[in-house]
């Protein structure tokens, strides 16, 4: 069975952005803990496409979003 998945990437990095302050994060203490890279966690909270899927899952992760 063929299914289409949809998701709404602004609202999960709003929701993810929003986790990093209530736990009072900065973007490098999120790096490290999520073992991304500083540039990482900057692009996938600007929402730009050249995070990779590993990368965001990691960063979901430490965030307890996945």
């Amino acid at each position: 069975m063929e299914r289409n998945l949809r998701l709404d990437w602004q609202s999960l990095v709003e929701e993810a952005v929003k986790r990093r302050k209530e736990q009072k994060l900065t973007q490098k203490t999120l790096a490290v803990l999520a073992g991304v890279s500083g540039p990482t966690v900057n692009a996938f909270e600007q929402q730009r496409t050249s995070i990779t899927l590993e990368s965001a899952l990691k960063i979901f992760r430490c965030l307890g979003m996945a």
